[in-house]
């Protein structure tokens, strides 16, 4: 049972998340230009959508299947996204290995619908590609697969390469990143609960297997794979947790399990963000030789 204090920090950290999301869209003009404030209200509501569904589903499944745990306690980001996600103590091993798929797989699962469903509504109100500017530096946001079902299905196209996110569907894509990463097979993250509760003989080696290769995809494809399976290995996180091998899945964790990797599938970028520069015109080249100051 979680203690006043506990409970106290669960809220706080809430309410801080709500604020950093809040203000990662805007800064200080969120709270001077409506418009602004407007489209920075729209991503936090619905990027917290997404994050609540996905830790109350991990609580709800959880409980069920006899775990000790403790709330949800958000982790607030004051730029970038925002957040860096919520995080639930496990306080006991599981009992078996469907009560371990079963509470893996959930979050994921449940996040990831209401993502699917903030896509589909922001995407019908994402506009074409931007005009872009001679020597400016783009932040580009990959496609995964359900973007461009979706952008096909609600708005006759997936989003162009240059297209700036309206901000629901802004909060869909970063809820689709979030899906994927938690989805990979890796330790205690929630994809190594599955693995691990699929094959607890190879759940560790598995768990090695990927981390070596985001070392190497952080080096060839991008950095953050690099960043995140550092973070991993100072946590700890890269141990599976340790359940019983019998009795075995039953059917309906197994449909479970292939649901989620359908999930990964449709979510997964290798690339999620990448920086482009548009080259400067020729004159401004010679220009800023001729002044270098």
């Amino acid at each position: 049972m979680e203690t006043p204090r506990e409970r106290g920090r669960s809220i706080a950290l809430f309410v801080a998340t709500l604020a950093s999301m809040y203000w990662s869209q805007g800064g200080l003009e969120a709270f001077r230009d409506m418009n602004v404030a407007l489209n920075a209200a729209a991503y936090t509501g619905a990027l917290m959508s997404i994050l609540l569904a996905h830790e109350l589903a991990h609580y709800v499944v959880a409980l069920r299947h006899g775990f000790r745990l403790s709330l949800p306690y958000f982790i607030p980001l004051p730029f970038g996204f925002g957040t860096l996600g919520a995080v639930i103590q496990l306080r006991s091993l599981p009992r078996s290995r469907t009560a371990l798929l079963e509470m893996g797989v959930a979050g994921p699962l449940a996040g990831a619908v209401v993502a699917f469903v903030m896509l589909a509504i922001g995407l019908r109100f994402t506009g074409p590609d931007i005009a872009l500017e001679p020597g400016a530096t783009y932040l580009i946001f990959s496609d995964p697969w359900v973007v461009k079902l979706l952008g096909a299905a609600v708005a006759g196209a997936a989003p162009g390469r240059y297209a700036e996110l309206h901000p629901v569907a802004l909060a869909g894509w970063v809820g689709c990143l979030v899906t994927s990463i938690n989805l990979l097979p890796l330790g205690q993250a929630d994809g190594g609960h599955i693995m691990g509760a699929i094959t607890p003989r190879w759940g560790r080696r598995i768990s090695w297997a990927v981390i070596v290769a985001m070392l190497v995809a952080g080096v060839l494809v991008w950095p953050g794979w690099a960043v995140w399976a550092g973070v991993l290995l100072l946590l700890g996180a890269w141990r599976n947790l340790a359940v019983p091998e019998l009795p075995t899945l039953t059917p309906r964790a197994r449909w479970l399990a292939v649901s989620a990797l359908v999930v990964l599938i449709m979510t997964f970028m290798p690339r999620p963000i990448e920086l482009e520069e548009v080259p400067a015109p020729p004159q401004a080249a010679e220009a800023a030789l001729i002044h270098p100051e």
